[in-house]
């Protein structure tokens, strides 16, 4: 009785370290969106173009991801994403029925690998929303870009502590420029600890930002 219960024991404690092993060596999945939208207007199709990929910065093939819009009443629209000329690009149609705010979540090889921030639809013929402040875009921007994927931040809900802890961290703002449109200037960082276990995380990758998508990034990242 006792060796069953040791073997039993043996096999968990294994299990929880491969889920370990594979979080902190990047057995989870990225979503970097292209263009996430300020708005969207009701009715019209509205796509999103996206990438899937591992902190390896090997794209993900051989998926079949969906991508799903609830608002608040709880009505959702699914579509399937179709792949593009890229391995690991995939472009969803998405038509959104009525105005509010919709989240966006995208099922990769995981169920909501990523998940982002709520969408405005406005009525069609309706006035355009206001533009947000540069900081704020920069806020959107870290969850559209996947940063939130490796990263806790305290303005961020959904962030993950596998790469460098922002919350604490203080960039001037030349550097985060420079280091933002090409990331391997800096060194690769060293161990990464997450809930008591530790490995040696990925290089920041490098993911293509505009400069508009920088200047957003570093007014976020320098608010206090």
């Amino acid at each position: 009785m006792k060796r069953k219960r040791m073997l039993s024991l043996l096999i968990a404690i294994a299990a929880l370290l491969s889920l370990v092993t594979a979080a902190l060596a990047g057995g989870w999945s990225l979503v970097t969106v292209r263009d996430f939208p300020d708005f969207a207007v009701a009715g019209k199709p509205l796509n999103m173009t996206f990438t899937a990929w591992v902190p390896s910065l090997e794209p993900l093939s051989n998926l079949h991801p969906t991508v799903r819009a609830t608002n608040a009443k709880g009505l959702t629209v699914r579509a399937v994403a179709n792949p593009g000329i890229a391995m690991g690009d995939f472009t969803a149609t998405l038509t959104l029925p009525e105005p509010g705010d919709w989240v966006i979540a995208f099922d990769t090889e995981y169920k909501d690998a990523a998940t982002m921030p709520p969408l405005k639809v406005i009525a069609s013929g309706a006035p355009k929303p206001s533009p947000s402040s540069l900081a704020a875009q920069g806020l959107r921007l870290f969850t559209t870009k996947g940063c939130n994927g490796c990263h806790l931040h305290p303005r961020v809900k959904a962030g993950r502590s596998y790469g460098p802890d922002l919350t604490d961290k203080r960039f001037s703002a030349e550097y985060l420029q420079r280091f933002l449109a090409d990331p391997s200037i800096a060194p690769e960082p060293g161990v990464i600890c997450s809930g008591g276990s530790c490995g040696e995380p990925y290089a920041m990758p490098n993911l293509g930002l505009r400069n508009s998508e920088i200047d957003a990034l570093v007014a976020f990242l320098m608010e206090r």
